[in-house]
């Protein structure tokens, strides 16, 4: 009698537990009390949660969740046809997924387990993660024509979502588009001027979020715009050279008490380095300028200009002569506040 109400005891328990998703092994061979222990061992088992991913590498992925208590480890899977198949099993929280192909989606699942009497009893599955691995590093990439002011860019075609382009601005490389094909025209660029670029392979993790995993980058290109009959780069820089020494020969202030001038004897020792550390610290951001005087592209000569900017300067030593005018040219090809069009934006700073 005693036997048969434990029986029926552990049947009902095992029917119970079924509805909990844990996974109970067969009781074949074993006795009624092993099989209520299992049984209770299943119930035990706790689901994972927290899983995430980080992507280490164009064909490896690393994944992380939260650590379950009481749990024996955890078995990985991955889906591959619309099914979820094993991958291993591990004793800690993290699982690094080898050898998959770049630039593509991969998602997975975890479940943790207890070892009872040489038997695995699982938990539930956690909740799918959807991932990717980086695409591989961009190839090919080559100038494929210049112009007065554009550059066009092209390079081989790799699996990814889409290409970034890059462009060193000032010594810092910025992304400035980006493109599905594999080719990318720069454009509003300065003529007979020098440009780097590069491009990298973006691969996200599906289209409903902003996940992005990068390949390398590529190498990097250099292209020279065309020269125009319009005013060039080059001018711009031989305009502002002689306005430079222009400038420093109407100092004279300056050229008398430099001396006198705090950090003298550390900073600069000459009236030369003194322009020059002058010349290299002020920026529109942290220096004062009475107006703001712009080229457009579109010009084709400097030289009455250059005769304005000179006539500006002695008015401005005139007003205020104990102080350095420095001469600050800005490239502006997408314009500037005072002119919408492109154009270079002068300023005499103090």
């Amino acid at each position: 009698m005693k036997n048969g109400m434990k029986k029926t005891a552990a049947v009902v328990m095992a029917a119970m537990l079924m509805g909990t998703g844990a996974v109970v092994p067969a009781a074949e061979n074993m006795g009624i009390f092993s099989q209520t222990a299992i049984v209770a061992e299943a119930a035990s088992v706790g689901k994972v949660t927290g899983l995430k991913s980080k992507t280490l590498s164009n064909s490896e992925i690393q994944l992380n969740w939260s650590k379950v208590k009481g749990a024996s480890g955890y078995t990985v899977y991955m889906r591959k046809n619309g099914k979820y198949n094993k991958l291993g099993d591990c004793k800690g929280t993290s699982y690094t997924v080898k050898k998959l192909p770049n630039a593509t989606r991969e998602n997975f699942k975890v479940r943790a387990y207890k070892t009872v009497k040489g038997k695995k009893v699982y938990g539930k599955y956690s909740a799918n993660w959807n991932t990717a691995t980086n695409p591989q590093a961009c190839k090919g990439l080559k100038v494929s024509s210049v112009g007065t002011d554009s550059v066009k860019l092209s390079w081989t075609k790799i699996g990814c979502t889409n290409y970034r382009i890059y462009q060193n601005i000032k010594g810092e490389w910025k992304e400035i588009g980006k493109t599905t094909g594999t080719s990318y025209t720069v454009k509003k660029l300065a003529p007979a001027t020098k440009y780097q670029f590069k491009i990298r392979a973006c691969k996200q993790d599906d289209k409903k979020t902003s996940n992005n995993h990068y390949g390398k980058y590529s190498g990097v290109v250099t292209a020279i715009t065309k020269k125009s009959d319009k005013i060039t780069q080059a001018d711009i820089d031989a305009m502002k050279a002689e306005l430079t020494a222009y400038s420093r020969e109407k100092a004279e202030y300056i050229k008398e008490h430099y001396t006198e001038f705090w950090k003298y004897g550390t900073d600069f020792n000459t009236i030369e380095e003194y322009f020059e550390l002058k010349e290299k610290s002020v920026t529109p951001e942290n220096a004062g300028y009475d107006a703001v005087y712009v080229i457009p592209y579109t010009q084709d000569n400097l030289d009455e200009t250059i005769q304005l900017y000179k006539r500006k300067i002695d008015y401005l030593y005139e007003k205020e002569g104990d102080v350095y005018y420095v001469v600050y040219i800005e490239n502006c090809p997408n314009g500037h506040r005072v002119n919408s069009n492109p154009c270079w934006a002068t300023y005499f700073l103090y």
